[in-house]
């Protein structure tokens, strides 16, 4: 196979063209150092930082077997490429096991002689991370375990919660710090789902408990290397969680 990339499901070399070159990869996404400047200091204070979104610019050649071949092609692209429903999953064939989310938001036009022509088309993605293709899945054992998150960013879980026995609330612990607190009456055969990155809690496949939550919880990540959760009330529930591993390269 020549050397490509796949957008929203469909491989570029199916659209007739091929990668020369890509920018912006291989380093960290551009940084934003917050600072604040102080009159009795030499300098400024540094706060942290936070990542921007990241600018994928991929270098194409088009191939065609004539003029009017070659019309079809870049109205077939501008159908595949038309940044209308928003960020795409986007593959290179020389990374299958990572996927970014990106939108086209910059292309040339193309340009060059008769049997190929060359443009470059810029790709915004505005979470600035790799994502892993597959996910990743760990179990919560005698209501306690610590789990890897072998990524370089931190990852947001989906944790499942099956009822075994009755409960007056549900409390998910994150390393003694963080921690999700459900309060309501739970039965055995009742299920909860908690997505940390969304943001919600379902009940039994319908119901939104959200506002069950205690006013102290948090939505939390697992950090890269190791989290310890532990669940309480102990003995009632088996827990089970989905991530997916996501990088900055």
């Amino acid at each position: 196979m020549s050397w490509g990339f796949s957008f929203n499901g469909i491989h570029s070399t199916s659209k007739g063209i091929r990668i020369t070159n890509i920018q912006g990869r291989d380093t960290l996404p551009e940084i934003e150092s917050r600072t604040a400047q102080a009159p009795s200091k030499n300098g400024v204070h540094y706060f942290g930082y936070r990542f921007m979104e990241r600018r994928i610019t991929v270098e194409i050649n088009l191939f065609g077997a004539s003029l009017f071949d070659y019309r079809n092609k870049i109205r077939d692209l501008a159908v595949w490429l038309n940044p209308n429903n928003g960020p795409q999953e986007l593959i290179f064939d020389d990374e299958t096991d990572k996927k970014y989310y990106a939108v086209v938001t910059e292309n040339t036009d193309f340009e060059g002689i008769f049997v190929k022509r060359v443009a470059e088309i810029e790709f915004l993605c505005p979470d600035p991370f790799a994502y892993d293709i597959t996910e990743s899945f760990a179990t919560i054992s005698n209501d306690s375990a610590t789990i890897k998150n072998e990524g370089t960013a931190e990852a947001f879980p989906i944790i499942t919660v099956d009822f075994s026995a009755s409960a007056a609330e549900l409390k998910i612990e994150k390393n003694s710090k963080e921690f999700i607190r459900i309060v309501r009456n739970f039965v055995a055969g009742d299920e909860v789902v908690i997505d940390c990155q969304a943001g919600t809690i379902s009940y039994n496949g319908t119901t939104n408990l959200i506002t069950a939550l205690d006013i102290n919880s948090d939505f939390f990540s697992l950090n890269p290397g190791d989290t310890t959760l532990t669940v309480t009330p102990a003995g009632v529930s088996t827990v089970s969680l989905v991530y997916v591993k996501r990088g900055y390269k």
